[in-house]
């Protein structure tokens, strides 16, 4: 064989194989983004439309790694990725939650050591949060500003479908929860700080009665806490309350939620009852809930929930009652357990032992 037709035949043989390797690769990115379009069109609004919150944040740890792992078949998994993000992040956000709970209530029974070991564990959890749901914000930054060539915070992109106005204001909820959590766990993150301005900006790009007064209510919230942001703003807490409206009539509280939080920020004993107590209201049983975003709007119910949780526990060292938001210790006789409990408590007498004296090592034992 002549060195010419050796020669030939090798880039014959090089071409053939190049030919194959880059349809394969074509395939497997076809079919990723096949897989993940028919996720986001036939899984993603029944997971909206879905009220289980705690099914929500463990399918978001489970399935985010599955997700993110098309990426390197060349897909695009942002849409997808920025929901599941936001959804793992809500679990840590839960134990972050429970730990400072317990953090308080040790504080209150002066159990030092027990104290300290909360307090690191809800840091721990809060820098996981906060690591979840930055990284689902600069997913959503980095393919909005490619895809729609533009600066995040700077203008609007032109956004036609729903699916992408949705993942805009999730991305941009993530990056502000990112950047609260990433506080409480003492920077462990390093979440930057900019990010309350981008996204009150930001929050202008959306209509604010489609969805449910959230981007209002976002932009309200961010003037309560940035110094100098409400600066030639309209009055926050009108705005609030014109949003929480909104959001009413539209059966999505997620403006409610925002509401609690720039009360509890605030430490104004009277804006959190208010807070607490419009929310309360909100979930009358002539109140309805959007059939399509159950989701969303019990995400913002378990926010409001943890305000309440950790009031109630800063004040009497017990989560809050069933009905914690419209009662409180001060300004009720009795709440729903003590009325249970109360003849046993009150007379120390036990209905299951014909009237014995309870022993006050078990009733030490079982106090909340």
């Amino acid at each position: 064989m002549s060195k010419v037709h050796r020669i030939g035949q090798f880039v014959a043989t090089a071409i053939v194989a190049s030919s194959i390797l880059s349809g394969c690769s074509y395939v497997v990115k076809t079919g990723a983004n096949v897989a993940l379009g028919f996720s986001e069109k036939h899984i993603v609004p029944p997971i909206l439309a879905g009220g289980d919150t705690d099914m929500a944040c463990n399918t978001g740890t489970a399935l985010t790694p599955a997700v993110m792992a098309t990426k390197d078949m060349g897909a695009d998994p942002t849409r997808m990725a920025v929901l599941l993000y936001s959804a793992a992040g809500l679990c840590a956000e839960n134990n972050a939650l429970n730990a400072e709970l317990r953090y308080l209530r040790a504080s209150k029974d002066g159990k030092v050591t027990e104290a300290q070991d909360a307090r690191i564990e809800q840091k721990r959890w809060a820098a996981l949060a906060a690591e979840r749901q930055y990284t689902g914000y600069q997913l959503f930054a980095e393919r909005w500003q490619a895809k729609y060539k533009y600066k995040l915070g700077d203008s609007c992109p032109t956004m036609h479908k729903d699916i992408d106005q949705t993942v805009y204001l999730l991305g941009m909820l993530s990056g502000l929860q990112a950047m609260t959590n990433d506080i409480n766990s003492g920077g462990a993150v390093n979440v930057p700080k900019d990010i309350a301005a981008i996204v009150e900006r930001g929050m202008t790009c959306l209509d604010n009665t489609k969805f449910w007064g959230a981007p209002m209510a976002t932009r309200a919230v961010i003037w309560t806490l940035l110094p100098g942001a409400s600066d030639g703003k309209p009055d926050p807490y009108v705005t609030l309350k014109q949003s929480m409206e909104i959001g009413e009539q539209k059966g999505v509280r997620l403006a409610h939620a925002l509401n609690a939080v720039a009360a509890q920020a605030s430490g104004d004993d009277t804006k959190i009852r208010d807070a607490l107590r419009a929310y309360a209201a909100s979930r009358a049983e002539d109140k309805p809930v959007n059939p399509e975003f159950r989701l969303v709007d019990g995400m913002a119910g378990q926010m409001v929930q943890g305000i309440a949780d950790r009031y109630w526990t800063e004040n009497t060292g017990v989560r809050a009652a069933d009905d914690g938001m419209s009662n409180f210790w001060d300004d009720q006789a009795t709440t729903g357990d003590d009325e249970l409990f109360g003849d046993s408590v009150n007379n120390g007498e036990s209905p299951d032992t014909g009237g014995a004296e309870v022993p006050a090592t078990v009733t030490e034992e079982t106090q909340p």
